[in-house]
């Protein structure tokens, strides 16, 4: 990229974990110089989790923390003392953004207000980045991935009906928060611009989640309804319910079917040369084949089980236009090629930690996709931004 949106910006990151340091993370990849600023002696407690990318438990080879901290500066300060908290008070004094995420007794502990720093740099943009804010019945509470989606409602709605509910794999919540994070910093600082005044945001993982849930809130509020788990299917009972929304086998791995429409269900009957179903009274509606999904599983099933993937996945999509894909681990993740075409993952060298691929962005502008660089080692920076 030629011209990094945000070069010249200063961002001081006190954040440890996933959420505010990926956040952080967006912020440096396009152009913004984030000094994260790491307790001494052991630093951001990501860098102590695995898995590590080296034999022994490195703290400079975290997958974690390398993820999380592309592009970034490193100092050890330890600002829960007098001294450091002054030190880190004059680095915000200069600072365009701060990131942090200390929790309501940490700030009463410390004798930090949602203004301390704010009111000595008066265009500062603050992100406290916090489980459950700080506010209400549970701001004094810990909190992990886990509780954020049990809370959020949504391992209620991930499983088997008649199972108990099941949980995400890694730490989705704090990484939605960050976007969210990021997208509060934007406009925090687009308002910044007009006014020259900064901001105070105050962000929670719980809301976060809680947004994620589309329609159902007001559906719930309209007529009670209450969406259940569904397995391998989209939605089994009420009035949203379609077929075939499915995972099923094929002979090397799962395809999954997003059909909806009328023309959908057609055309797969065709493809699959069941154009007799297309007439048959069990299934000339979407909710009639919600009800006998059992019977299109096996018509399905019986089509394909013998047929592999790649094939199956060029035939339906591109050949025919039907909503369909094989379900990837993440080593054929990075070796689709729809992504390398893309340029989704960038290879990186750490002088601590192997070479690796990285994912980049979602987002692309006319001049081209961020370069990342890698995360820093422990304090390697703090003579340099602390003298």
């Amino acid at each position: 990229m030629t011209a990094l949106p945000l070069k010249g910006l200063t961002v001081v990151e006190v954040a440890e974990g996933v959420a505010g340091p990926h956040c952080g993370r967006m912020l440096a990849a396009f152009g913004a110089d984030v000094v994260k600023v790491e307790l001494p002696p052991d630093g951001d407690w990501s860098r102590r989790e695995g898995p590590f990318l080296t034999d022994d438990p490195d703290p400079e080879a975290s997958a974690l923390f390398l993820y999380n901290n592309t592009g970034k500066r490193s100092v050890l300060l330890d600002w829960r003392t007098p001294e450091g908290m002054t030190r880190l008070s004059v680095m915000t004094a200069s600072a365009d953004v701060l990131i942090e995420d200390w929790t309501l007794p940490l700030r009463e502990q410390l004798e930090i207000a949602e203004d301390t720093f704010t009111s000595a740099n008066p265009g500062l943009v603050e992100l406290c980045v916090t489980p459950f804010g700080l506010s209400g019945p549970y701001a004094r509470w810990n909190s992990s991935p886990m509780v954020q989606l049990a809370l959020g409602g949504y391992m209620y709605l991930i499983g088997e009906e008649d199972r108990e509910p099941l949980s995400l794999p890694g730490r989705q919540a704090d990484y939605l928060t960050a976007l969210s994070g990021y997208a509060g910093v934007q406009f925090a600082l687009w308002e910044r611009g007009r006014t020259g005044n900064g901001r105070f945001l105050e962000l929670t993982m719980l809301e976060t989640v809680a947004t994620l849930h589309q329609y159902t809130y007001v559906m719930h509020t309209y007529e009670g309804l209450v969406r259940t788990r569904n397995g391998h299917r989209w939605e089994r009972h009420g009035p949203f319910a379609t077929y075939p929304n499915v995972v099923l086998p094929c002979a090397d791995g799962q395809l999954c079917w997003g059909l909806a429409m009328e023309w959908q269900w057609d055309l797969l009957c065709t493809m699959m040369g069941r154009e007799d179903l297309q007439g048959d009274p069990r299934f000339d509606t979407r909710h009639k084949r919600r009800a006998n999904a059992e019977a299109i599983d096996e018509i399905i099933l019986e089509w394909s089980k013998d047929r592999h993937r790649a094939p199956l996945f060029a035939e339906s999509a591109g050949d025919w236009g039907l909503v369909t894909a094989p379900v990837l681990d993440l080593g054929e993740v990075l070796d689709d090629p729809q992504y390398r075409h893309r340029g989704m993952f960038q290879r990186i060298d750490h002088p601590s930690a192997p070479t690796a691929d990285y994912p980049s962005f979602p987002f692309r502008s006319s001049l081209g996709s961020p370069e990342l660089s890698r995360a820093p080692l422990l304090g390697e920076h703090t003579d340099a931004v602390l003298a």
